[in-house]
């Protein structure tokens, strides 16, 4: 009996190269994990404790997807802290670009205020990551931080300060510089502390925590920074 011919290919397709997924919703997932696996994992032990087959075996897939995805370990690490940073730092740089719409200083950053510490309370792992990644006299992602989030995010931070000075919403004798650096280490030190404060303070890193440091460190601000404040 003949064996019946295989079935014709339909206009236009093409063979799938070894390794390389569907470009399809599935591809998509499979990024997905692969960050979420080098979030856990990186923020465990560090940049260069982990190496990328290990990161594909977290994530079920093999160490050709990383190179696939994101091209090298490098890229997968950029990848990992776009995910938090890049959209905390698109929505900062558009309320800094208020301005004009006359909306109260206080009020904005109390937003940004709202946002960083939304931002933590997701990835509550995220401070000690850069604190050893970033911080440290050796850390080997601070020039490509500084280049890709710190620098962006403190002319943004610094010029919603300097627009509510000028609007007469803030104190006019405020430091921008140092009142930006006072206003995130309000935000990113109850994360950064919490391996020591939580046993201490009875802290857990849940959602009550999280508004109750929101609502408590804008009610600072707007008592210290806000234009009736008293001079000192």
């Amino acid at each position: 009996m003949a064996r019946p011919s295989p079935a014709p290919q339909t206009s236009g397709s093409s063979p799938r190269g070894p390794g390389r997924p569907q470009k399809t919703d599935d591809g998509e997932a499979v990024r997905a994990r692969l960050v979420r696996a080098a979030t856990e994992l990186f923020s465990q032990r560090g940049f260069a404790e982990v190496g990328v087959r290990e990161v594909a075996n977290a994530a079920g897939v093999t160490p050709a997807m990383v190179s696939y995805y994101f091209g090298d370990k490098l890229g997968l690490y950029e990848a990992m802290l776009d995910s938090v940073f890049q959209g905390l730092l698109e929505r900062v740089t558009e309320l800094a670009g208020r301005a004009a719409s006359g909306e109260d200083g206080e009020d904005r950053l109390s937003a940004f205020v709202r946002m960083h510490i939304e931002t933590l309370a997701q990835d509550p792992w995220v401070p000690q990551l850069i604190l050893r990644e970033v911080l440290a006299a050796d850390g080997p992602m601070r020039e490509r931080f500084v280049e890709r989030f710190a620098r962006q995010m403190t002319v943004a931070v610094q010029q919603l300060i300097r627009d509510g000075m000028e609007a007469g919403h803030l104190r006019a004798n405020l430091d921008p510089a140092l009142t930006m650096l006072s206003i995130m280490g309000l935000c990113v030190f109850p994360y950064l502390s919490h391996p020591i404060s939580g046993p201490v303070l009875g802290i857990e890193l849940d959602d009550d925590f999280r508004d109750r440091l929101v609502e408590h460190t804008v009610r600072l601000l707007r008592a210290g920074l806000g234009a009736g404040g008293a001079t000192p």
